[in-house]
Order: structure tokens, then C-alpha cells, then sequence
């Protein structure tokens, strides 16, 4: 309906065969206009949508995933803190205030009040239910959990007001509860996969209709203070068909734009004309980064020796170049990667098939039967790489990889499969190696859950990594809340990490968007865009 007549607008002078104007600095760097005019009430968005996840319940480790957190975090759900993308600071959301004793250790919230979408009054014993559903392991909410491992216990001390008692106290503690959507008590007591089907919130939008391989609609709750009535997810995770959609005009908000388009997009040729008439780019830097995981409950992987031989087999600057078109920006780091928790005194491995051979050796892999794989005691070095079918990026880069292993004698064998078998595959760390993304929502970060030895088990740290010394690091991190004193044991962290190779840090993610010239309100952040402000002129 909406696709469609979008989709017939005219494309102007493309064409005709025009020249297409010259682009500005603005729009070649990715840099949006200044905005002008008031906000428009009304009108529909349509994002495109790369994944499409199997529920929405953010909550649950199967749809603890990026784009479940944009589809429905202070759109459908929220939590009781919201993070400013001004300053970073915590903001009131289902809290009108809080206060906390001087010693951390407990954090009295008081309520606003807000009702549910199905009518329900919002109220303390809501917020107690989503902790408990969190908190009691009777699901799967090992993530979720692992953020909040702190937290002691959790009391209504009436219908307005929640206290939190934090056995650790933690300066992350408070950002924790922000990527925490609160569910109401009514729900949480009914079938949990409810939940991820149709999630009731508090927001200022309710799910409209999710139809499966298509699209999710979120409506406009009445009286709600937003611009859109309507806001449109496709699922469209072919790139190929994305880009031509892109063109026609049937998205307004088009995301996830591949290297080689936006590249293309530069050309002074008419057949590129419409994208300069009529869409503004938008390029900002996530706090996200790529990288590879080997699963150390895997002997080979195990050793230290083998993790740092493969980082010194993989050629960043050809991948850089070759894949990335220099859109992504190498990393060694899992931290924001322009700010100060990254340590400068770690440096890449430098691509080194030299010495990847020494390490090996050194671990005792070698060729002894001469068939071109090393092997120890027996066992030869071959394994297999998780690939997410839907990736071009890794599609290219992977068999690049493949290709430097073979003449040291290490065998890579690639398997391909859907991204929701890729997930719960890497759920039940039943993999070699995978490639995935991690996406932080905020600048300040925890990194317990994906590298503390206590989330083997339950938690984000599916690689297997333990290391004592990253734990007292971790540890003391979580408990430090002098910024600078935290910021030198986060760079002590990052030198540790780079070390053991838990994983292999490749790149900081770039968002590479596209919104049509009608569509205003966009404020590019880490935390996405808030589309709550967002508006279309027509």
C-alpha cells in the first residue's frame, strides 16, 4: 500500500538522463543538513530491516539483538532509565527521579505513572515482575542477568516506588536498568513466548501487525506525544533487492547500506542522479565493533599459541581495503573506539604468516604425514567457520581468511546458515569460529558478561574465555567509580584481552544510512536514532 505508492515516485531527472548535481562535502562525508521547520504530525516511516528476529522479547538470549532493542526500546517498551545521546547522562523514563544512599548500595525509584497498552495501570508490582522474570533463571535471560549480577534485591515499598539493593555496588548498575524493558505483571504471568510475539509496553507505540518475512508495523497509541502515526520495519536482508527498493524509493529510512553502494553512490554519473536529488547519507561511527570468536571449550582453541598465530594470519589492511573500501575502521579494541578506554600502547599484530608458523610449531602442530594440514598428536588442524548465509561482508572476508590459512597448513572450512540457526548455535556453543558484531547502546561499558569466567555458563561469554587476571580486572572495573581510575583498569583490560585473543578485534563498525530528504528529526548516536522525534514533511 504505502510501499507501493512510494515506490511510484518519479525519479526526476535520473531519468532523463541528466547529469546529477554535484554532491556537497556534507553529503559525501554522510553529515546531515540542519534541520528547519516545525515537526508535521502525521505520516508513515518505512526502515528497512536487514534481520528479522525470531521474537521481541528483548529479555529473552534468543532476541538479546541490536535491532529487537531499535525496533522496540522507547518505542514499545521502555525502562525505568533512558540514556541522553546529548551528554550520555541518565534520564528519568518510567522513573520521574531516583535518589541513591552515598555508599551505592541502594537506589530508591519513584514512579511516573503510565499505562500499558492494553489499558493496564503501570505500577511498582510491574517492575518487580520483569526483575523476577530477569533475576530467578526460570528463563532464558543469562544476558540480561549477567548486566544485573549486581543486584541484591528488588522490593515495591508501595505503588510509586521501588527500592534496589545492590550487594556490589557498580557505576554501571543504573545504565544496566536501561536496557531493561519493563513488561507488565499481567503479561509476565502468562505463556513467556507471548512475550516475543506481541509485547505489551508502555510506550508510545503498539505493535500493529507483524506479518512473518515481510514487515512489523508499530501504530501510534492515542494521545501519545510522537509526530508518526504509522512506523513500517521491512525485512528485506538481501542486499541486492535492499538496494533496488532503495532506488524505487520504498523505504524512508534505508539502513545497513553495503561498501560497494555507497562507494557507487559517489560517481559524478546520471545513473546515480536520484540518490543526490533525493536522499540524505548519514555515516556515523557505532560503538560496535566486528570480530571473530574461537570457542575455547575446542582443544585447539584452548591455546593461547593458536588464537595469536590466526590473529597474525589475518591481513587487515588487505581486508580493509579490498572489503571494507576503507568504510570500516580497523580496531584492537572492545571499547568505544574514539574514546579513552582503549589502551595506545596496544598495537595490531602485524600480518605475519612467519610467524603464525613459529607459534604453531611451538604448540606442537606440524605437518609430520606431509599432506599439507598440521595436526598434534593425531589431530589435525582443521575447523569449521560459522558464517551468517546473509553477509556479504563476511562472504568476502572469510574465504580471504580461508586462503591465508591453507599455505601455513591450517584447513578452514566454511558452513553457511541462516542467521537465526547462527544464533542459537552460538547459544548452545555448538561452533569452531564465528564471526559476529557486538553493538553497545551507550559510551560507558561493561564488559563482565561477555568476558567474565562466571559467563561460561548462562551468560554472554560463549567463547569460553577465563582468564584470573581478566576477572580482578572486570571485577574491580565494575566497583571503581572514580572515572579515571576506571578508565587506566579498562586500558589494563584491553591490553589483557588483546593479548589472549579471546577474540579477534577487526573492525569499529560505521552505520552507513540513507533518509530521504522528507524525512527529518534524524540525530545519528550510538544509541541509534530515537524515532520518537522523528517526522516527515509529506
Amino acid at each position: 500500500m504505502l510501499a507501493l505508492a512510494v515506490g511510484c515516485r518519479s525519479r526526476s531527472g535520473a531519468d532523463a538522463g541528466v547529469a546529477p548535481p554535484a554532491p556537497s562535502a556534507a553529503w559525501l562525508e554522510g553529515r546531515l543538513p540542519p534541520e528547519a521547520g516545525a515537526p508535521r504530525d502525521g505520516g508513515v516511516l518505512v526502515v528497512r530491516v536487514m534481520n528479522e528476529p525470531a521474537t521481541l522479547n528483548f529479555l529473552d538470549d534468543s532476541s538479546h539483538d541490536a535491532w529487537v532493542n531499535r525496533m522496540t526500546g522507547r518505542l514499545v517498551t521502555e525502562s525505568l532509565l533512558e540514556i541522553s545521546p546529548a551528554d550520555f547522562t541518565l534520564v528519568p523514563s518510567l522513573a520521574s527521579s531516583w535518589v541513591e544512599t552515598s555508599d551505592h548500595r541502594v537506589t530508591t525509584f519513584t514512579l511516573r505513572e503510565a499505562t500499558f497498552s492494553n489499558g493496564e495501570p503501570f505500577s511498582a508490582a510491574d517492575v518487580i515482575a520483569t526483575l523476577e522474570a530477569v533475576m530467578r533463571g526460570q528463563h532464558p535471560t543469562g544476558a540480561s542477568r549477567g548486566e544485573l549480577s549486581s543486584l541484591g534485591s528488588w522490593k515495591a515499598i508501595d505503588a510509586r516506588t521501588v527500592e534496589l539493593t545492590w550487594s556490589t555496588p557498580s557505576p554501571f548498575a543504573l545504565r544496566a536498568l536501561t536496557r531493561v524493558p519493563v513488561f507488565s505483571r499481567q503479561q509476565l504471568e502468562g505463556e513467556w513466548a507471548e512475550l516475543g510475539k506481541h509485547p505489551v509496553g508502555t510506550g508510545p507505540f503498539v505493535l500493529g501487525a507483524w506479518e512473518r518475512g515481510v514487515a512489523l508495523t508499530l501504530t501510534r497509541r492515542p494521545g501519545a506525544g510522537v509526530p508518526l502515526d504509522k512506523i513500517v520495519f521491512r525485512f528485506v536482508k538481501d542486499h541486492t533487492a535492499a538496494a533496488a527498493l532503495f532506488e524505487k524509493g520504498d523505504f524512508d529510512l534505508m539502513t545497513n547500506i553495503q561498501p560497494v553502494l555507497w562507494r557507487g553512490l559517489e560517481k559524478d554519473e546520471p545513473s546515480t542522479a536520484w540518490a543526490k536529488q533525493r536522499w540524505n547519507r548519514i555515516r556515523s561511527l557505532e560503538n560496535s565493533y566486528s570480530y571473530i570468536g574461537w570457542n575455547e571449550a575446542k582443544p585447539v582453541f584452548a591455546d593461547v599459541r593458536v588464537r595469536q598465530a590466526l590473529a597474525q594470519l589475518y591481513d587487515a589492511k588487505l581486508i580493509t581495503r579490498i572489503v571494507d573500501l576503507e568504510l570500516e575502521v580497523p580496531t584492537t579494541c572492545p571499547y568505544f573506539r574514539d574514546g579513552d578506554s582503549c589502551s595506545p600502547r596496544v598495537k595490531p599484530f602485524p600480518f605475519s604468516p612467519e610467524a603464525a608458523r613459529a607459534l604453531l610449531s611451538d604448540a606442537g602442530f606440524v605437518d609430520a604425514n606431509g599432506d599439507g594440514v598440521r595436526e598434534r598428536e593425531g589431530v589435525p588442524l582443521k575447523f569449521g567457520f560459522l558464517l551468517p548465509a546473509t553477509s556479504v561482508r563476511l562472504g568476502k572476508l572469510v574465504p580471504m581468511l580461508q586462503e591465508q590459512l591453507q599455505p601455513v597448513g591450517v584447513e578452514l572450512q566454511i558452513e553457511k546458515v541462516e542467521t537465526t540457526t547462527l544464533s542459537a548455535r552460538v547459544a548452545k556453543r555448538d561452533f569452531d569460529v564465528v564471526s559476529r558484531a557486538w553493538t553497545e547502546f551507550d559510551r560507558e561499558q561493561d564488559l563482565f558478561q561477555m568476558f567474565h569466567s562466571s559467563q561460561i555458563d548462562g551468560g554472554s561469554n560463549f567463547v569460553g574465555y577465563s582468564s584470573l587476571e581478566a576477572d580482578r580486572l572486570l571485577e574491580q572495573i565494575r566497583s571503581e567509580f572514580n572515572v579515571t581510575a576506571r578508565r587506566a583498569l579498562e586500558r589494563q583490560l584491553h591490553e589483557r584481552l588483546y593479548v589472549d585473543q579471546p577474540y579477534l578485534f577487526m573492525t569499529a563498525r560505521q552505520s552507513l544510512d540513507a533518509a530521504q530528504t522528507r524525512v527529518h528529526g534524524l540525530q545519528p548516536s550510538v544509541l541509534w536514532y530515537d524515532l520518537r522525534r522523528v517526522w516527515v514533511s509529506d
